[in-house]
């Protein structure tokens, strides 16, 4: 390796490069890392605790339906940048383990935008406005609408649950094989 491709893996840089990602691919993907995790804590307090005063705090702090709305926002510009820089960034090697990798990957963006999509349907669906932080951002039907609420009630919570599977076992895989170096 010569000295300029020493110190070019070195500088940060905005863009993807073949050996790391660049700081918004790496921005966009902690703060999707954040937000998942943000979900799943605020529901699993909600379950094991019930209403209380913490629960209703984070549930302030954190409301599920405006942090699934952003999840979805920030996965369509994680599809955007990717399309932009697909022929730059650090690829899975054509091995079974780097197909698997980016099946999960592609995997990961149709959960997100799917769960997020079925999350506001169901929140239009019952009626519920969404509110963040004092703003009504989405309206709320006005009235139940069965056949919107019934697809997002059946799939809504297991596919969260199958993404939650995915990341633990996408934490798993970057300790275990170390390519956690092009993303931090």
């Amino acid at each position: 390796m010569n000295v300029a491709s020493s110190s070019s893996r070195s500088s940060i840089t905005w863009q993807d490069t073949t050996y790391r990602y660049g700081f918004i691919s790496r921005l966009l993907h902690w703060l999707t890392a954040l937000l998942v995790l943000s979900q799943f804590l605020v529901v699993a307090m909600w379950r094991m605790l019930g209403e209380t005063s913490v629960t209703l705090m984070l549930s302030r702090w954190a409301p599920h339906g405006a942090i699934g709305l952003l999840l979805l926002i920030i996965t369509l510009v994680r599809l955007a940048w990717w399309f932009k820089q697909r022929g730059q960034r650090p690829q899975q090697p054509r091995t079974l383990r780097g197909q698997l990798a980016r099946s999960v990957h592609g995997l990961f963006y149709v959960l997100l935008v799917l769960i997020s999509g079925l999350g506001l349907i169901r929140n239009y669906a019952g009626g519920w406005p969404l509110n963040v932080y004092g703003f009504e951002l989405i309206p709320g039907a006005g009235q139940d609408i069965p056949a919107l609420m019934l697809p997002a009630d059946v799939l809504h919570s297991p596919l969260s649950w199958l993404l939650l599977l995915l990341v633990t076992g996408h934490v798993a895989m970057a300790i275990a094989h170390k390519p956690l170096s092009r993303m931090t």
